[in-house]
């Protein structure tokens, strides 16, 4: 009989996605320019860890033995549980807790999508364009924030495929026979 656990991508999911919101927080509280720092990319780090740390769980679960399937949908889960209260947290802030904040943080990725672009030598009429694009509207309102979180869930999958085929650990047809 196999002893099948629950899947902890779940708990595991809510463990990451308090991690990036309390990342998130810090990133705020350093202001705009943190937002959008380098330094913003550790917090790519912290799904990938926790998602790791859930397949390791499972696997230790199922007796040091797990399955690619297995393995898949427990860092899967992870990562879409994660993910979405991430983004939850993020529309609440810069939606309905700090707007101005929005605002800044809107004029200063175009200001920093208008250094990229001119580095790489497009067109001014590009640019202009580019950057005038960024500023009209909400590029954090509901719908935008949803479609992010689809293609991140995309992204994250690919993750997924890659984190599950290193952790799993095929159990034996014919185990061998203690002596």
């Amino acid at each position: 009989m196999e002893n099948k656990q629950a899947n902890p991508g779940a708990s595991y999911g809510l463990v990451s996605g308090l991690a990036s919101v309390i990342f998130s927080l810090i990133l705020y509280l350093g202001g705009v320019k943190w937002f959008v720092h380098p330094v913003a990319f550790l917090g790519y780090v912290i799904p990938v860890v926790v998602a790791v740390l859930a397949g390791l769980k499972q696997k230790q679960l199922e007796g040091g033995y797990l399955d690619f399937p297995a393995a898949l949908k427990v860092v899967f889960t992870t990562f879409v549980i994660g993910t979405v209260i991430s983004t939850l947290f993020s529309f609440i802030l810069l939606n309905y807790i700090d707007v101005p904040f929005r605002e800044a943080l809107t004029q200063e990725t175009a200001e920093r999508a208008h250094q990229v672009m001119q580095k790489l030598g497009a067109p001014q009429e590009a640019i202009d364009q580019a950057v005038e694009e960024m500023m009209k509207g909400n590029n954090y309102s509901f719908g935008k924030q949803m479609l992010g979180t689809a293609v991140f869930c995309i992204f994250w999958f690919i993750v997924s495929l890659i984190i599950a085929a290193v952790i799993k650990k095929k159990k034996p047809e014919f185990p061998l026979s203690a002596q």
